[in-house]
């Protein structure tokens, strides 16, 4: 067994439903029911030969390097956000949260264009080649992260939706953690993001949004194998089918499926890390 980010702790994975990845689903990461007791060594070796047949596909490279959890994430990022752009379009930015993850500007460019091109350029820009090497695990993570954020009570609060005006900010803002705590700690290269979005995400604004997508989500950053694998299952079922019901009732459903996924979270076990520093440039 394998963890993300810090040393592993086996626990009881509870596989998610068949419902959206970001909003509507119980987090298929932080629900923990159980501790366990450390496994022998054969059940080790068969839970990492079955994370290897679940994780590798998810993780399989293209012929221009370019991973398949990639593709994956953004498919269910973009279908989130056709989900709700009626809604969110009127509806007003009334939290700060909100506010910064609109920013001035959202991104033109679809979202798995801006993901290739975030994969892309950190091999390529001066500042970033040799340093940095996204790779599917990032994107994994990412999605797991910004399931999090989402279902988090500031994130909740705020009214943050996985929507045109802000799915770029919260995409970005999640693979830069996904890259950090994947094993490739990200230095000077939120131009990357600049460069990526064409100029609508400024690079002044990664720290900011890096620092309030921690505190939203109580950095709880830690990543075991089940939850990996568990999300690569999300990640292979991709977006469900369309609602017959309003923007407006997938909301208030969005609402509740939330509340109650987060006082069921009360039940259970988390793992936590401590804060880790915010990268400052």
């Amino acid at each position: 067994m394998y963890a993300y980010g810090v040393q592993p702790v086996y626990t009881a994975f509870i596989p998610p439903p068949r419902s959206s990845p970001f909003s509507f689903a119980p987090d298929p990461i932080g629900n923990f029911q159980s501790l366990l007791p450390q496994r022998s060594i054969e059940t080790l070796a068969h839970a990492s030969t079955m994370s290897a047949a679940v994780a590798g596909p998810v993780l399989r490279e293209d012929d221009r390097g370019i991973p398949r959890s990639l593709r994956l994430l953004a498919t269910l990022v973009e279908a989130e956000s056709r989900r709700y752009a009626a809604a969110a379009a009127s509806r007003p930015a009334e939290s700060s949260l909100l506010r910064a993850f609109r920013g001035v500007a959202a991104p033109k460019v679809p979202i798995r264009a801006f993901l290739e091109r975030i994969h892309l350029l950190t091999r390529s820009m001066p500042s970033t080649r040799g340093m940095i090497r996204i790779d599917g695990t990032c994107f994994v993570l990412a999605g797991i992260y910004l399931t999090r954020f989402v279902r988090s009570p500031a994130g909740r609060e705020a009214g943050i939706l996985v929507e045109p005006a802000t799915a770029h900010r919260l995409v970005a803002a999640a693979v830069f953690l996904g890259a950090k705590f994947g094993g490739h700690p990200p230095r000077r290269w939120t131009a990357v993001f600049e460069a990526s979005s064409e100029g609508a995400i400024r690079a002044g604004e990664m720290p900011d949004l890096e620092g309030r997508f921690l505190r939203a989500m109580g950095f709880r950053l830690f990543v075991d194998s089940d939850g990996f694998d568990g999300f690569c299952q999300v990640l292979e079922r991709g977006p469900r089918a369309p609602s017959s019901s309003g923007g407006g009732c997938a909301c208030k459903k969005r609402q509740a499926d939330a509340a109650a996924g987060e006082e069921d979270e009360r039940r259970h076990v988390r793992a936590r890390l401590l804060p880790p520093s915010v990268v400052s440039n």
